[in-house]
Order: structure tokens, then sequence, then C-alpha cells
């Protein structure tokens, strides 16, 4: 739909809300204008018709009102430069027009306010668009000095008007160039700033990654040492003969316990004779000395 008041549940996003304290501000400067015009005229440096009051108002509420209403709904989002600065900043210039052409005494004070205006695009316009815009101004401002001498402006003074249409010209391009200046260096921050958020996030990723590997190594080493543990141990309920000590295997089969426990684990035997059988079987030929040759052999 495009109104910013949709997004994520009616919640204003905060790109749109920085627009929207922008827009605050540049409210507080039209004020600061209109104060600074209605002290001009008390001091007698000039004054403005009915007419003209009426117009300078109503000039500066319904463009401001429409751009409220723009970074209200959202359709400010509709064009490329959502932030709509130079226009803006385009807007407030010609409506500045109404009070430099009604109060040519004050010239000088009402184009001071004009620098106000222009120091919102410097974290916005690029050197193009302040030029551009500058450009602009000049033609509006040159516009309106032909216009007084056409009209034989009474106290117009040529010398006076050209010399303040070179001086306001240089301040302008003065300051777009300086704005456009740290408009690109905000640029090139913001960029490396991306390039830092992106790296960082690769590398977190990485390493997210790399402990997630890690755990399941660990797992799996866990589980080949228990299977380790596991491979060719006895364990359980053995049945065995009570008289030849024969083992019944799986299959019901009886099996000499020599070849049972071979083939069900990793042990090898090596046959002697203890003392005792010795004895029992050889007791005319046994000796000592023989039953501690034959343990020693037996180890």
């Amino acid at each position: 739909m495009g109104l910013i008041m949709v997004h994520a549940g009616g919640n204003i996003t905060q790109a749109q809300r920085v627009r929207l304290v922008r827009f605050g501000m540049a409210v507080g400067t039209y004020a600061l204008v209109g104060i600074a015009t209605i002290l001009t005229c008390r001091l007698g440096l000039g004054r403005l018709s009915t007419n003209q009051w009426w117009f300078f108002a109503a000039f500066a509420f319904i463009g401001n009102a429409a751009f409220f209403l723009f970074f209200l709904t959202g359709f400010n989002l509709h064009f490329s430069y959502p932030s709509l600065t130079w226009a803006q900043i385009f807007y407030s210039t010609c409506w500045g027009m109404v009070a430099l052409y009604a109060l040519p005494g004050a010239r000088p004070i009402v184009l001071m306010f004009y620098l106000p205006a222009f120091s919102f695009g410097m974290l916005s316009l690029k050197k193009g668009q302040y030029m551009t815009l500058t450009g602009a101004v000049m033609a509006l401002y040159g516009s309106l000095l032909v216009l007084e001498y056409l009209e034989k402006r009474a106290g117009f003074d040529f010398n006076y008007e050209i010399f303040l249409f070179v001086i306001f010209g240089i301040l302008l391009l003065w300051v777009a160039s300086f704005g456009g200046f740290v408009s690109g260096l905000r640029r090139c921050l913001a960029a490396q700033n991306r390039e830092i958020r992106e790296s960082h996030d690769r590398i977190r990723a990485e390493m997210d990654e790399r402990k997630k590997a890690e755990a399941e190594k660990e797992r799996v080493i866990a589980e080949l040492r228990y299977t380790l543990s596991q491979v060719r141990a006895l364990k359980g309920l053995l049945p065995i003969c009570a008289s030849c000590k024969k083992i019944r295997d799986d299959k019901g089969y009886w099996n000499q316990i020599e070849a049972y426990i071979s083939s069900h684990s990793d042990a090898e035997f090596s046959h002697g004779i203890c003392p005792d059988c010795a004895r029992k079987l050889y007791g005319d030929l046994y000796t000592e000395g023989d039953a501690l040759q034959e343990n020693n052999f037996c180890r």
C-alpha cells in the first residue's frame, strides 16, 4: 500500500520518524522567519499589506500541511527521494520570495534566512542536487529583480541589488559545495559502516557454524568412545556349565571357555598349569622350584 502507518502493525519506521522530526525542525524555521518578518514590519523597515500577509501565511500553511500528510501517510515513499528535502527547501525559498519582494528595505535580513533552509540538505542532498537547487533559487531571485526593474520600483538601486545578488549567489554556492561534501562524506561513512556490519555478520555466522561443527564433533567423539568401550566387552549373564565349565553361546551351542572368550573379546590365552593342579597330577615329580619356574614361564 505504501502507507508508512501500516508497516509493522501500524508502527512508523525509524527512517520515517527521522523525517518527521526534521520536518518539525523545518516548521520551526518557518516560525522564526515569520517572527523576523513581523519584527521587521514593527521596526518600520517595511510593511506587508493585508492581502500579502494572508498570502504569506496561507503559502506556508498549505505547503507544510501537504508535506506533513505525505510523511504521515507514507506517500513520500513513492518518490525516488523519500525525504523530499530538495522539494521542501525549494518550497521554502519560493515562500521567502514573498517577503523578499514585499520588504525591499530589509532584503539582506530576508536573504540571511535562506541559509538555515539550505542547511537542511547537508546530510541528504548530493552536490549536483545542491547546485541545481542553488541555480533554481538564483533564477527566482533574478526574476524578482527583473520584475522590480520593469515595474520601476521606487528606490530601486540597480548597483546595490546586483551587489546583493552576487554576494547571495556566492554564499549559496559555498553552502552547496560544503553541503555536498558533507553529504558525500556521510554516504562514504555509511557505506563503510555497512561493509563493517556485513563483515561482522559473516564472521559471526562463520563462528556459529564452527561452534556447531565443534559441538557435532564432540558428540561424534563421545559416541565413538562409548561404542569403542562396548566393542567386544563381555557383559551380562553367561550360562556356564558347573562341571566342565563350558559356556553356552547365543545359538545354544556349548563352547570351551577359551574359545568363547577368544571369540567375544580381544583376550588371548597362554596355557600353563597352576601349582595346585601340578601337585594333583604330577605329585611324584613336582617340586616348589618347578612350580616357581612354571609360574615365571606362564607369565
